[in-house]
């Protein structure tokens, strides 16, 4: 897992495909990238495509207002696990 900085005024479509072109992730490994409607569009899944492989598959929401989406309780899980992670390795 890495971290990149980009310009505030660079689009969160373009700061994904630069976290995919880092040398220190392993995005030949990805095969599905699962996103938010935000990452939607031909033009970045043809990016990632040509980046990483993987096929990236938007998570919509069906209705207005509150929706428990699929999927998501994916991305809270991991980023739960890596808080977790963080906490133990600042103790030891």
């Amino acid at each position: 897992m890495g971290v990149v900085v980009t310009e505030a005024n660079a689009t969160e479509r373009l700061g994904a495909i630069i976290a995919l072109s880092e040398e220190c992730c392993d995005a030949k490994a990805l095969e599905l990238i699962w996103a938010d409607s935000g990452y939607s569009g031909e033009n970045f899944a043809t990016a990632v495509m040509l980046v990483c492989g993987a096929k990236v598959e938007v998570v919509k929401r069906i209705k207005d207002g509150f929706e428990v989406l699929p999927r998501r309780w994916v991305v809270e899980r991991t980023f739960g696990a890596v808080w977790a992670l963080s906490a133990i390795k600042q103790r030891l």
